[in-house]
């Protein structure tokens, strides 16, 4: 009942944003800026610590039930940028409430360069692991959002401490909007359907979790 109760409140936001189209033409995503949306993760992949915490944009309210299914708590706001991904895993830190693993998915609102995810990878501190997500480009829909590359980069600089979810390169060959047969976005080809938040779930699902009470 409680996963009904999201996603219907969800769809409210999905309807809403239909009739603010004129949002997506100055890149700003019509699901709205203000509310944050939370979930808790209904079970725990790591044995041996807190379960994985997701922060994002607006990209990934719609598959909150679906990520705290397979163990991701999720902080997500419409227009979310990387800067306040960074604030919110720094404030999870002081209340000693900040896992191993922290997923971002918050540049498409603004981009991201090497100082912020310096940043970042200071507030998680050296024993955890920073697991960044492509995104699609928040205005046009295009693959892949600007700055992508600096995800890679910053993979490349960290292997221990840092890793990228491609999930533009996975959800490519879905990327049209329903109603289209095998389509996982709605119209603006940002953000995730029903089907493709489900699909973002189960792709968030395969990300190195605790092995022997290490990361990655």
């Amino acid at each position: 009942m409680r996963v009904r109760r999201i996603a219907t409140a969800i769809a409210a936001v999905c309807v809403a944003g239909g009739l603010a189209a004129s949002a997506h033409g100055a890149g700003e995503p019509a699901y709205g800026c203000k509310k944050i949306h939370r979930g808790q993760a209904e079970i725990n992949p790591n044995p041996n610590g807190l379960p994985p915490v997701a922060i994002g944009d607006s990209t990934m309210i719609l598959p909150i039930p679906n990520l705290d299914a397979v163990g991701y708590s999720v902080n997500a706001r419409g227009c979310r940028g990387f800067r306040e991904a960074i604030n919110i895993a720094a404030r999870l830190k002081r209340k000693h409430r900040l896992p191993h693993l922290v997923l971002i998915n918050a540049y498409g609102n603004g981009g991201v360069n090497p100082r912020l995810i310096a940043e970042a990878l200071e507030v998680l501190g050296k024993k955890r692991t920073l697991g960044l997500i492509t995104a699609y480009n928040a205005d046009t829909g295009e693959p892949p959002a600007p700055d992508t590359d600096v995800l890679f980069k910053a993979a490349r600089q960290y292997p221990h401490r840092i890793f990228v979810l491609d999930w533009v390169k996975y959800s490519r060959p879905h990327h049209a909007a329903e109603p289209k047969p095998g389509a996982w976005f709605l119209p603006d080809l940002f953000h995730p359907s029903y089907t493709g938040a489900d699909a973002f779930a189960q792709f968030l699902a395969g990300a190195p979790m605790a092995r022997n009470g290490r990361f990655p």
